[in-house]
């Protein structure tokens, strides 16, 4: 099966990389875990002397995932996850995370599957951020996937595992609903957990992967921490959130994945280039396109 309705086949791939579905036939068989501290000074000077169109103001989080999903945008390999023993290109730029209704033990948790275009600017993403967390921290707000689960969890153990059986078939051949998708959250382009948000001290543990699903990105944000220094007769702070980085490190290689890091630091610590309409890279090769790549280059080398 080469098409899916949530992405686009992906033909040039390197002949050492389409041999990875078949020896790493799971994502758990072949995670790589990143931890970078990201300088943030420049980003949150930034949040205190800009506010978005409507007058409100930014927030550290929202500024955060603009830059991802502007270095996702301009590295689209990050992109990309494996169905079936084949490489795939999404469609669709998006993200997921949870949001508690309160910071309390038993508050409702919610899943935030967003969906963003390409071309969208900081103002644009940092609203649908902020509106989807109003939303889901309403009182009324109905838990759409808690219902449809407590509804399967009404039939016998052996109907619910030919159902999720079911289900997981017509995923890997790219056949399952976009309701589906938005439901369980775990078919977005990256998954954050934002565990500053917590309180969470010591660093920035790494987000196990699922099977489930075709994340290939987890990215969890530790606390942000000012350190202040003095040189001379200077005071100075530096603002740093250590991030982890869990990746299914047979969508792309550790050069791209280096660079686009570097990348990533380089809009945090310019902002400003959030605000502006990216330049996107060309889509990957059609089939045709890719064979038609692969004979001009048989023929450049007999010349």
């Amino acid at each position: 099966m080469s098409r899916r309705n949530d992405a686009v086949r992906v033909y040039e791939i390197p002949p050492y990389k389409q041999i990875f579905p078949f020896i790493m036939p799971k994502r758990c068989d072949s995670l790589v875990y990143q931890n970078m501290v990201l300088d943030l000074t420049n980003a949150v000077a930034f949040i205190k002397k800009n506010k978005r169109s409507d007058g409100s103001n930014y927030r550290v989080f929202e500024l955060f995932i603009a830059a991802l999903m502007r270095t996702i945008t301009l590295r689209p390999e990050l992109n990309r996850f494996l169905s079936n023993y084949q490489y795939w290109q999404r469609n669709e730029l998006s993200v997921n995370f949870i949001v508690k209704e309160d910071y309390t033990d038993d508050a409702p948790e919610h899943s935030m599957p967003l969906y963003f275009s390409e071309e969208m600017t900081l103002d644009e993403i940092s609203k649908i951020i902020d509106n989807a967390i109003i939303a889901q921290r309403e009182p009324a707000n109905e838990n759409i996937t808690d219902r449809i689960i407590l509804f399967f969890l009404k039939f016998p153990k052996w109907f619910i595992r030919m159902a999720a059986a079911f289900l997981s078939m017509l995923d890997r051949y790219g056949k399952a609903p976009k309701a589906l998708r938005d439901a369980d959250g775990l078919h977005t382009t990256i998954f954050i957990s934002n565990m500053g948000s917590i309180g969470l001290g010591g660093g920035s543990p790494h987000h196990h992967v699922y099977e489930w699903g075709t994340t290939s990105l987890f990215v969890t944000m530790g606390i942000l921490r000012r350190v202040h220094t003095v040189v001379g007769n200077t005071k100075t702070h530096t603002d740093t959130m250590e991030v982890g980085f869990t990746v299914d490190e047979r969508i792309t290689d550790g050069f791209y994945f280096t660079k686009s890091i570097k990348l990533l630091q380089d809009l945090l610590n310019d902002p400003v280039e959030l605000t502006r309409k990216p330049i996107l890279p060309p889509p990957p090769l059609t089939k045709k396109e890719y064979k038609q790549k692969l004979k001009s280059a048989k023929k450049l080398a007999k010349l």
